[in-house]
Parts: structure tokens; sequence; C-alpha cells
């Protein structure tokens, strides 16, 4: 019995350590994939029903996040800790700072869809614990991001509203 424990308590623990990595890796690659989606419509400069491109976007993403993101995602969220869709846009003569809305989103600039703080979820709760006092929260978040040139209007139109 007690050779049963000190066998199958490890096991445990790497099985469970192996599916964090799995599902952390599976995260990162089905939200970049989304973002990628929400860039790709992005440069079409299609939008959705009444929504506004951005929110557009964001839906976009959300789409294609698998599940992983809900329609509740915070768009374009001020707060620095909490997880949102962000869409930016930037000249290439000054691809450092964002524009204002409303005039950013016109041919030629570059649109960069965000994805910032989504949470890892662990089995193995390492938050908050012996190895890792100092954290209270997720011990990893992921942020993604995909940048484009935003190409020409769509036939017929002159603008988009963002």
């Amino acid at each position: 019995m007690l050779e049963a424990v000190f066998t199958l308590l490890p096991l445990f623990a790497i099985i469970t350590g192996f599916f964090d990595v799995s599902f952390a890796l599976f995260s990162w690659n089905t939200l970049q994939n989304a973002v990628r989606m929400g860039c790709r419509y992005a440069v079409t400069f299609q939008t959705s029903g009444a929504l506004g491109q951005d929110a557009s976007i964001a839906q976009i993403v959300v789409q294609n996040s698998m599940g992983l993101l809900s329609s509740s995602t915070a768009i374009d969220s001020s707060s620095p800790t909490q997880l949102s869709i962000t869409t930016n846009y930037f000249t290439q003569e000054s691809p450092n700072t964002a524009i204002a809305a409303p005039n950013g989103n016109v041919p030629g600039n570059i649109v960069q869809v965000t994805v910032v703080n989504y949470p890892l979820q662990w089995m193995i709760p390492i938050s908050g614990t012996l190895a890792n006092p100092y954290r209270s929260q997720s011990p990893a978040t992921i942020n993604l991001y995909a940048m484009d040139v935003l190409g020409g209007y769509p036939v017929g139109a002159s603008s988009v509203t963002r």
C-alpha cells in the first residue's frame, strides 16, 4: 500500500502537469489563430450588421476562439489586468503611436488586433502556494497580437465607421 502511494502520487502529478502544459499550448494556439482571423477580417473593412468595425472584429475573434472567449469579454478595456479584445490603428510613418478614434481605419494604415490578459487555469494549484506565495492570481496570462496593413475600401464604400 505504501509503495502504491509513493508511486501513484508523483505519477498523477506528472500526468496533470502534462495536461496543464498541453492546455496552455492549445489555448495559446487557438487564441493566436482567433486574433489572426480578426486581423484578416479587419483589413477587408467588413462590418457585421449594425456593429462598428471594432465591435465586428471583436465578434470575429470571439467566434474563432473555440469557446475560450465569450461575448462578454471586454472590448478596449482601460483596466490593465482585465481580459480584453483591443483594436488599434497606426500610421506607417508612426507605427508606435496609436491613432485616436475615429480616424484610424483608413486604407494604408496598420491595424493591430490583440487579446490581452487571458488567464491560464491550471489543474495543479501553483498560485499562492508555498512554491509561489507572492502571486495570488493565475500564475500566467497570455497576450496575443496580430498586425497587418489595411487594404482599400470595398467597392462602393468611401468610409467605414469604427
